[in-house]
């Protein structure tokens, strides 16, 4: 009886009654394939155009290149490449490592194919289906619970990934500026952790930056860029009606103003400006309306001046001790003198 081979791996199976004396050979032969399938690993190297396609065959009782566990593609063709798998019937698993600075295409037959970019690897295996024979990409399904280092996860297909951590050594980006969320309406992270003397930034050029500043201030800085005023609006019911809003803005320079949309909503009018100078007696506070106070405190000393409003009767008090009133009927009261025509 003649001897046949596997389908698979062309291991050579002895007929009964032959190779008498000689069988050793081809044992050994054939322990030689089986340790290419379980570990081998081959170098393939690649060039030419995309009109070259490789054979990647397994050979039946002979060594050949289609029988390695491990692909490893190197070399430098100018477009995508090709490799067939021979023979159509054989299934086969590989585990592939793309450095040839192309992609490469895998194919057994007319159905489905693999493509591996360069610089990625993908475990693929066919299905030995002769002329409609399909190659499948097994990488996919076995990223659930495992580290993945140096690859892309999804590829041009978004991926979904869960799990516990995520540790990044450098940044976590989105695929275009402003094209990805963190978290959603229906599913909000909890607490953000920034360290000391880092920021948020906001804005494409990164207009508004907020961060605990330990080291100079140690505050909390809401800062705008070099040059830049910055401003900042308070909203109560998402500022829909007029006077919803506050306008908190601070130029380059210092001046600071405080303004409302009181009378055209989104339109803010300056109600507050604050102009500061490097002489404080020389700073400013500008009211565009009335200010009403409880007391109102001149501070000059211990002994200060206030004008506080008692019983309808504006009341002025030295140190704390009343010096004068006017009452609402326009009678002015002193403790002492009043002068008339004197100089001050």
């Amino acid at each position: 009886m003649a001897s046949s081979y596997t389908t698979n791996t062309g291991i050579e199976k002895i007929g009964a009654g032959e190779q008498a004396g000689t069988w050793g050979t081809t044992t050994n032969l054939n322990l030689d394939i089986i340790d290419r399938a379980i570990n081998g690993v081959v170098t393939l190297t690649l060039s030419g155009d995309s009109d070259t396609d490789v054979s990647l065959h397994t050979s039946d009782g002979a060594l050949s290149d289609g029988m390695y566990k491990v692909l490893r593609l190197i070399g430098s063709p100018s477009a995508t490449k090709t490799i067939n798998i021979t023979p159509q019937a054989a299934e086969k698993i590989y585990m592939v490592y793309n450095n040839c600075g192309q992609s490469v295409i895998f194919s057994q037959g007319s159905g489905s194919n693999v493509t591996i970019a360069t610089g990625k690897a993908a475990i693929i295996y066919t299905d030995g289906g002769d002329g409609s024979a399909n190659v499948y990409d097994l990488t996919a399904f076995f990223v659930s619970g495992q580290a993945i280092d140096g690859v892309a996860i999804g590829g041009t297909t978004p991926a979904a990934i869960t799990g516990t951590t995520i540790t990044a050594n450098d940044s976590i980006l989105p695929d275009t500026s402003g094209g990805a969320d963190i978290g959603s309406a229906s599913a909000e992270f909890g607490d953000v952790y920034i360290a000391d003397n880092n920021n948020i930034k906001f804005g494409n050029g990164q207009d508004v930056t907020i961060g605990y500043d330990e080291t100079t201030t140690d505050s909390l800085k809401v800062a705008a860029k070099d040059g830049a005023g910055l401003a900042v609006t308070l909203m109560a019911d998402n500022g829909d009606d007029e006077g919803d809003e506050w306008k908190l803005n601070i130029a380059d320079g210092g001046t600071l103003t405080l303004a409302n949309d009181k009378n055209t909503a989104g339109t803010h009018v300056t109600h507050m400006t604050m102009t500061p100078n490097s002489t404080v007696a020389s700073s400013t506070v500008d009211f565009a309306g009335i200010v009403k106070a409880a007391v109102l405190g001149i501070e000059n000393s211990s002994n200060d001046w206030t004008f506080e409003v008692s019983s309808n009767t504006l009341v002025f008090k030295y140190g704390g001790t009343g010096k004068m009133k006017l009452d609402n009927s326009g009678n002015l009261t002193v403790v002492g003198n009043i002068t008339a025509y004197g100089s001050i």
